[in-house]
């Protein structure tokens, strides 16, 4: 890289907030890694497996209880790199295709659930999915119409696996939000989760994946709602 090059890759970071944080992730230790899946379909669980068998050879599976002593220590105690294996947008594919395989190779899968989505009735569940933006669904994969996740299967997954909010109805980060969206979406959401599962739900995530410090309107609903971390597109975040 030319001098010329490298003063306008300092002057980007010092413009550029995500640039920077990107750039400290690259040439930082990285202990912990993300992998996102959204729809799984059946069609694809050859492939899946080999993906996640590849997953289990190189990587250790990480669980909020991890993530915990990571943020308190600043040390990563296992011998192997943490994997996240994020599924989202809450799809029943996800414990058909993929809850079978994470439990065969003994990965933590982190589920990250729309909470409104699992009470739309299966007959306007594919509409609803098209509207709110959530992964592109194949109409042809189950005949009974049903899409999503159900509570049963949320709380047999919520046995061995990270169960997160998604937000409520896979909205958006917006800034001019207002009180009743926000207290709607973050707060609302994760105790209907949590009334299924009958455990903390400790983790959220936006659509998008809008970061902890993008609004600090948020950061109170947040808060006062008991989140621990936030998943953004960009790194896992402690809160408070």
């Amino acid at each position: 890289m030319s001098n010329l090059d490298i003063k306008k890759f300092a002057e980007s970071l010092t413009r550029d907030r995500r640039t920077l944080e990107m750039f400290r992730y690259l040439v930082t230790n990285s202990y912990i890694r993300m992998i996102q899946y959204q729809n799984t379909a059946s069609m694809d669980a050859d492939r899946f497996e080999n993906e996640i068998a590849a997953y289990a050879e190189h990587f250790c599976p990480v669980t909020t209880e991890d993530l915990d002593r990571f943020f308190e220590t600043r040390k990563w105690p296992k011998k192997k790199p943490g994997l996240v294996i994020a599924l989202f947008d809450g799809l029943r594919n996800q414990y058909d295709v993929m809850y079978p395989l994470l439990e065969k190779y003994g990965f933590c899968g982190w589920f990250f659930i729309p909470a409104f989505f699992i009470d739309i009735p299966s007959g306007k569940q594919l509409s609803y999915a098209q509207a709110h933006e959530l992964a592109d669904i194949c109409a042809d994969e189950y005949t009974d119409g049903r899409y999503a996740l159900n509570w049963c299967e949320i709380q047999e997954l919520s046995k061995h696996h990270e169960i997160c909010c998604h937000t409520g109805s896979h909205a958006e980060l917006q800034l001019n939000a207002s009180p009743e969206m926000l207290q709607h979406e973050i707060v609302d959401a994760k105790r209907l989760i949590e009334q299924h599962i009958d455990r903390q739900v400790d983790v959220f995530s936006w659509k998008y994946g809008g970061e902890y410090n993008t609004s600090i309107r948020t950061h109170r609903y947040l808060e006062e709602a008991g989140y621990k971390f936030i998943v953004s597109s960009l790194k896992i975040e402690k809160i408070g």
